[in-house]
């Protein structure tokens, strides 16, 4: 495989970003100010892409070597990535639902429903806008599920909130107001089960501690033993979960 990398230099001279190619493959990579205290290099990749962040003391040389040595997980963190950049959905395509892929498919008669039996979501044939259909159908069928998982945990726990909503949220996972508000963000409808539960817990348990020390996280260890799994689930695979876009590109 061949490698390039090359330096982006903004209005002021300074380092903007490093585009590396490999073969075809082309990875932008920003440049972020580092910490003071920070004390290495530090490489980064979320939803708005790829990143690299160092301490005041480091060369060029140094970044530019750091970012030749990852390249293996530069490449795979990029199409990672690339892959959970929202699509527009077609009849075949597959919607990945509490966990699950389910292929679309289309029927004569009748509103668009899950068959859980045959992994399939069916929605009507005379449905023009596929893509819309199923966003549509996914929000409000998050809207039902989250609201009546929250109410079976909020019966376990016996915690209760004065009130439960489902919205898009673009940065959280779920919030707890002070005035004992929960909000789940619909998006978890894609992930597993025992994700989804772990938020919902984790709103939960802010109702009686509204800080993450130790005492909040022995609360919800009491309730979900495997917490620390469904948390690095989401830091793994929580940019996955954004696929279902109304306004994804064709």
């Amino acid at each position: 495989m061949s490698m390039r990398l090359r330096t982006i230099c903004g209005p002021d001279g300074e380092i903007a970003a490093y585009e590396m190619t490999m073969d075809t493959t082309r990875v932008l990579i920003r440049v972020r100010t580092g910490r003071r205290t920070q004390k290495r290099i530090v490489l980064r990749a979320d939803d708005g892409g790829l990143s690299v962040s160092a301490p005041p003391f480091a060369r060029p040389k140094d970044v530019a070597d750091v970012i030749a040595q990852n390249w293996r997980w530069i490449k795979e963190a990029h199409d990672r990535i690339q892959a959970s950049k929202p699509k527009r959905l077609r009849i075949g395509d597959e919607v990945v639902l509490l966990g699950h892929p389910y292929v679309i498919a289309s029927r004569e008669a009748g509103e668009a429903a899950l068959d859980e039996g045959q992994s399939t979501l069916w929605i009507p044939a005379d449905q023009d806008n596929v893509h819309v259909r199923v966003c549509t159908w996914a929000r409000a069928f998050a809207r039902e599920y989250l609201t009546s998982r929250a109410a079976h945990w909020i019966e376990t726990t016996g915690l209760s909130p004065s009130y439960v909503g489902v919205k898009s949220q673009k940065s959280r996972w779920g919030s707890c107001s002070s005035q004992r508000r929960i909000h789940l963000n619909w998006r978890l409808i894609h992930a597993p089960v025992p994700v989804v539960d772990y938020v919902i817990v984790h709103e939960l348990a802010h109702l009686v501690h509204m800080h993450h020390g130790p005492a909040f996280w022995q609360l919800v260890e009491r309730w979900l033993p495997d917490w620390q799994a469904q948390r690095a689930w989401l830091r793994l695979h929580g940019s996955e979960l954004f696929v279902l876009d109304e306004n994804a590109d064709a």
